[in-house]
């Protein structure tokens, strides 16, 4: 079996062996189900936060490390701009709608950038979602060293901070590749 044209790193070029990933409408397909399972992995999370929790509410999972907590966010990322709502619902939703366009080629290339693509447009649309429908984004983890805490986050954010981190990963890998066929 041959891989795909454009494989990312050698690292990952086992994930494209498989024959049926050469047809578009499976790859489409693979695309959809995963942004799919994770949109709804995180509105099963957040109804089951909203609907047990409260403003306020702080419950330690590991002591001095992991609190699940329910937090309003109305800001963007880690709760900045507040309060600027319907500025943010179009406004995410215009970057979901570029980023699709511009990245539908990639998206499409292989396994892996499929799956990291999912993960980046399911985090968007997810917390996008929220905006819609409660006027906030809600988030219920809280990682802290005893007081110095992140910023809550849920899983849309996970998301999207993972699917950057294997989107930088890769290409400083394949940058390496690179560099190592020109010297």
């Amino acid at each position: 079996m041959k891989g795909f044209p454009s494989t990312p790193s050698p690292y990952l070029s086992a994930l494209n062996k498989p024959e049926i990933f050469k047809c578009y409408l499976f790859k489409v397909f693979f695309f959809i189900l995963n942004l799919s399972l994770f949109l709804l992995l995180d509105w099963i999370t957040k109804s089951w936060v909203s609907s047990f929790f409260i403003n306020s509410f702080n419950k330690p999972l590991i002591p001095g490390f992991l609190d699940l907590v329910f937090v309003e966010n109305t800001g963007i990322a880690f709760g900045l701009f507040a309060g600027n709502n319907g500025f943010w619902e179009y406004f995410t939703l215009l970057l979901i709608l570029i980023g699709f366009i511009f990245f539908r080629k990639k998206i499409f290339t292989n396994i892996f950038h499929m799956f990291v693509s999912s993960l980046i447009f399911a985090g968007a649309l997810g917390n996008w979602i929220d905006r819609v429908i409660h006027g906030h984004v809600i988030d219920f983890i809280d990682v802290h060293i005893l007081e110095y805490h992140w910023p809550a986050f849920n899983l849309a954010d996970a998301y999207l901070t993972i699917g950057f981190v294997c989107i930088l990963l890769e290409s400083v890998l394949s940058s390496k590749r690179t560099f190592k066929k020109t010297t």
